[in-house]
């Protein structure tokens, strides 16, 4: 394994009875980055993130931290923060003594940050948790996985309950803190197009497998909608990856998700369609509805 290679699955395999959560799952993840994990409800995602930091095991396979099998590893869990979309707060504690607890577990729990936060937020930290709101709760698991500053931080639905204000803050707060303190963080959210900017690599789970891996450049790069005459759109996407088709009148509209060469582009431009981006949200739906090949 790379020496930049922070999380490893390799063929991960879980089922709940008839259901397959997770099909044979394989992937390789580098330190210091930002990734989208994206999927529908079902899809494996919190599967996938429970068997990564311990709260399940795998039927079949295994995951690998730092270099080191995971499971149950007291030397390399402590530098997993994982704040799921289920929280596991003691509801009486207040939120000072969450912040406090949570100081305790992880080596380089910033509380001054953590403090800040609670400002510019706006969390009350004499609130006892059972009296936050939906929103509030999500802000402070927002607050102690920030603050944590640990080398891999799992956000699962961070941003549930929150306004698009506060969601923006979070963002900005996430990518200005990532800056100052280059980490590995995965960010579990059906909030894609808001959130696509802040990700530099995204992965797609569909029924328990990894079905697209990309940065986000290159994922938009590849989306993109060809329309016109129905004959003209068939001619310029022949032999090209097409995820959707439908009419619009007498208008034509495909959506490709291809890698294109040169001579592909230029091809493109001597017919006569009009091509467009795809917005991220759009493409994760086509792809998530297609049995289409994807490209990885």
């Amino acid at each position: 394994m790379s020496d930049n290679i922070l999380l490893e699955t390799r063929s991960l395999t879980k089922r709940y009875g008839k259901v397959t959560a997770l099909n044979n799952f394989s992937v390789a993840l580098e330190s210091n980055k930002i990734y989208g994990l994206l999927g529908r409800n079902g899809a494996g995602k919190t599967t996938l993130l429970d068997i990564i930091t311990s709260r399940r095991f795998a039927g079949a396979g295994d995951v690998r931290l730092f270099g080191q099998d995971a499971k149950e590893n007291q030397k390399v869990l402590p530098n997993v923060c994982y704040m799921p979309e289920k929280n596991y707060f003691i509801p009486t504690m207040k939120v000072s003594e969450i912040l406090e607890t949570s100081a305790m577990f992880f080596v380089n729990f910033d509380m001054e940050y953590a403090d800040r936060l609670c400002a510019r937020f706006g969390l009350d930290k004499r609130k006892k948790y059972k009296a936050l709101s939906r929103g509030y709760e999500s802000i402070l698991r927002i607050v102690v996985g920030l603050a944590s500053r640990a080398p891999l931080t799992i956000f699962d639905e961070p941003v549930l309950g929150l306004d698009a204000a506060v969601r923006d803050l979070f963002y900005r707060e996430l990518l200005e803190d990532y800056t100052s303190h280059p980490r590995t963080f995965i960010v579990s959210t059906h909030l894609i197009e808001e959130s696509a900017d802040v990700f530099e690599d995204v992965l797609i789970i569909n029924n328990g497998e990894l079905i697209c891996r990309h940065h986000v450049a290159e994922l938009r790069e590849m989306a993109f909608y060809v329309s016109g005459r129905p004959s003209d759109v068939d001619a310029a996407v022949n032999g090209l990856n097409v995820i959707h088709s439908e009419m619009v009148g007498s208008v034509k509209i495909s959506a490709v998700f291809n890698k294109i060469n040169d001579e592909m582009k230029n091809r493109l431009k001597t017919c006569n369609v009009d091509i467009s981006p795809i917005p991220v949200q759009k493409l994760f739906i086509y792809l998530t509805n297609s049995n289409k090949g994807v490209f990885q």
